[in-house]
């Protein structure tokens, strides 16, 4: 009898073994995506918080959760493309912070309830005013979540006012591969741009080549995962002495 209760056990231990897969991510059955803020690729600039409190050094990108840097051999893969927008209240100090947002850029969602954006407006350029004054009162965000090649950690690389265009160019560049949008990967930099006496830094992009069989399998999965959820960015209103410059529409036809 003492055989058998041997055999029983070792025979369970067995199956328990072979069921567990250590590339599972198990314990987080029940989460849901939304609910998981997703940190940004974030260049540093002289006011921002990391660089005052001394977290990370000016013209360097970071991870927005952890505060690592980002080596500049590291490359990013792109796995989602959405739109969003934010109307923040200009009083850094006030709250509410945010007036309106819209998550996907079609609806946004305020204290009074929701709204259309096409409606609204407010993401728009005033072609009756001229000036500040004809600027969107609304900041537009073109964002890619991905992931980089040396951590599998979702991470969300936005563009927004004059740093517009150079989502609007990665876009381009991977839609007219014609293929998945993680089949190929991107370097991230920073640099200096200037205009009208202020200076700060802006993420560039370049095209990295194609990903591996492993970095698609895992886009893939992410994907999945992400497809149709709603995604919870910690993004932050720049105070870098940007301004919001209308998107160049020539973008693509220069690339």
């Amino acid at each position: 009898m003492s055989d058998n209760n041997e055999l029983v056990k070792t025979s369970t231990e067995q199956q328990a073994m072979q069921a567990y897969d250590p590339n599972m991510a198990y314990g987080f059955e029940d989460v849901k995506p939304e609910d998981v803020i997703i940190p940004r690729l974030k260049v540093i600039n002289a006011m921002s918080p990391e660089r005052q409190e001394g977290k990370a050094e000016e013209g360097s990108i970071i991870n927005s959760l952890t505060l690592e840097p980002i080596a500049p051999t590291a490359k990013f893969v792109p796995i989602k493309m959405y739109y969003s927008c934010i109307r923040w209240n200009p009083d850094r100090q006030a709250d509410p912070r945010i007036f309106c947002r819209s998550f996907d850029g079609k609806i946004g969602e305020n204290e009074d309830g929701t709204l259309a954006c096409s409606t609204c407006g407010r993401n728009k350029f005033d072609n009756s005013k001229s000036g500040k004054a004809a600027q969107p009162e609304c900041t537009n965000y073109i964002n890619f979540m991905g992931f980089l090649d040396d951590n599998p950690m979702p991470v969300v690389l936005s563009f927004s006012r004059t740093n517009y265009n150079e989502g609007k160019k990665l876009l381009s560049i991977a839609r007219s591969m014609r293929a998945a949008i993680w089949n190929y990967a991107y370097t991230i930099g920073s640099v200096k741009v200037a205009k009208d006496r202020n200076q700060w830094f802006n993420i560039q992009v370049q095209m990295a080549g194609e990903t591996t069989p492993e970095q698609r399998a895992l886009a893939f999965e992410l994907f999945k995962a992400y497809e149709h959820a709603q995604l919870k960015v910690d993004y932050e209103d720049a105070g870098s002495g940007e301004t919001n410059a209308e998107p160049d529409q020539r973008v693509a036809a220069e690339i």
